[in-house]
């Protein structure tokens, strides 16, 4: 005779636990697990860097950072190979990966307690790592990297096996910089500048027609092209001055990251949208470090800093309008901060900052003819209004209109400028209605 509790509720086990709920628990159960160890793991990686390792020298303690790399690369292997679980030897190599630029970030130490810029007494205690000799710190170097290649060449191997020669170069190029006996801040920025934009040009030279940049893998594997610029960012800004050069430099490093991430995320329409929204604020920022950048630096005439800034600012903008659904938001923010700036900018300085205002003005009622944009016409002329209306007022305030050559002038001028108007009457009316039609198709 048949059971009927099998026939009745065929996906119950003995115990009457659903299967489904049972798996569902287990799932979340692992899950949890992995989390948990991950954060474990990232925690311990960089506390040891700080507390809790002070017995030994320095050489000792870094060689238990470099074990700590290794051994997170052999459990994973230990688990895609010999446990057949692929989710948790992919995390494990991908902390291996994560911890890469950390055992750089010690080496460059190693190789700048050697220079002669070092001053000892701006470092706390928990982060000075010294060698007693450049040759000790070279031979360190080059046998972590006997582990630390093979380690880095494995783990994108894993995480996108079809990208993985070209990542690991790139990443490698990327840590290399953190050997670099170079703490100046501002030198420190713009090699970050520099090596930001070549990461992300040759990431997205890599990741082009490649379905595993897709993934989440594979996005894993391009964002961590930026983690050694991250530390490199961090380190200058923490153990030397605030400099505002690299704060401009770290907003469009933000920027671009996250300009990267909403590339490859074609098939992610919302998560593509929280990154371009998560955009504008890099991009903003910019405007107020750059200004102040340049207000510092003395290179520039203070007059040109605020226009400056702000044109980067808004070609960011524009970039985020071009690649984005809800494009006329991010260019309404860009042509209010111009508008605003630049009157800013020409209430505190005057002359060239009004002549500045009205050639904005130009250039942003020529861009709205192209991009048939309103707002964008509208902010070109009150801002050519606003430069001609500044200019006009210091004229009058430095012309004498009681002389004679003052008032032929103005009246040859009005003459004329009638003339024009009524001979060329049909034409400019003519030019008029054309726009007005072509102006209701516009945003």
């Amino acid at each position: 005779m048949t059971n009927p509790a099998v026939i009745d509720y065929p996906d119950r086990l003995d115990n009457g636990e659903p299967e489904n709920i049972k798996g569902s628990l287990s799932s979340k159960l692992t899950a949890l697990l992995r989390i948990l160890g991950a954060g474990s793991l990232l925690i311990a990686m960089y506390s040891f860097l700080f507390e809790g390792w002070q017995n030994g020298n320095d050489i000792y303690r870094y060689l238990m950072l470099l074990g700590h790399t290794g051994v997170l690369a052999l459990l994973g292997l230990f688990s895609g190979h010999w446990l057949k679980e692929s989710k948790g030897a992919r995390l494990l190599l991908t902390l291996a990966l994560v911890s890469v630029p950390v055992n750089f970030s010690v080496l460059g130490a190693f190789i700048f307690s050697q220079s002669p810029l070092l001053d000892p007494s701006i470092y706390p205690q928990y982060v000075a790592w010294s060698v007693d000799s450049l040759q000790t710190a070279l031979l360190t170097t080059g046998g972590a990297a006997l582990l630390l290649i093979p380690v880095t060449l494995i783990g994108f191997a894993v995480l996108s096996r079809s990208m993985s020669k070209k990542l690991t170069l790139l990443f490698l190029i990327s840590n290399a910089t953190l050997l670099l006996p170079v703490r100046d801040p501002q030198l420190v920025g713009l090699m970050v500048l520099v090596l930001a934009i070549g990461n992300l040009v040759f990431s997205r030279k890599i990741s082009n027609n490649q379905i595993s940049a897709k993934t989440s893998e594979g996005l894993t594997a391009l964002m961590l092209q930026m983690l050694p610029l991250a530390i490199l960012t961090g380190r200058s800004l923490w153990l030397y001055s605030m400099d505002l050069l690299l704060l401009t430099v770290l907003s469009v490093t933000v920027f671009f990251l996250l300009r990267q991430c909403a590339s490859v995320l074609h098939d992610h329409q919302k998560l593509r949208k929280v990154f371009n929204g998560f955009s504008v604020l890099p991009a903003l920022a910019t405007t107020l470090f750059l200004t102040a950048a340049i207000f510092d630096s003395r290179v520039l005439d203070e007059i040109l800093a605020l226009p400056i800034a702000v044109i980067i600012s808004s070609v960011m903008l524009f970039d985020i309008s071009r690649r984005s659904d809800n494009g006329k938001s991010y260019l309404n923010i860009a042509v209010v901060q111009i508008v605003i700036a630049l009157l800013l900018n020409m209430t505190v300085f005057s002359g060239l900052a009004a002549l500045i205002t009205a050639v904005a003005g130009l250039s942003l009622v020529v861009g709205s003819m192209k991009l048939q944009h309103r707002n964008m016409l509208v902010a070109g002329v009150v801002l050519i209004v606003a430069g001609l209306g500044n200019q006009l007022i210091e004229i009058i305030q430095h012309f004498d209109f009681t002389s004679w050559a003052s008032l032929a002038g103005f009246g040859i001028v009005a003459i004329l400028l009638a003339s024009a108007m009524d001979s060329q009457s049909s034409r400019i009316k003519m030019a008029v209605n054309k726009i007005k039609q072509s102006f209701k198709g516009w945003d």
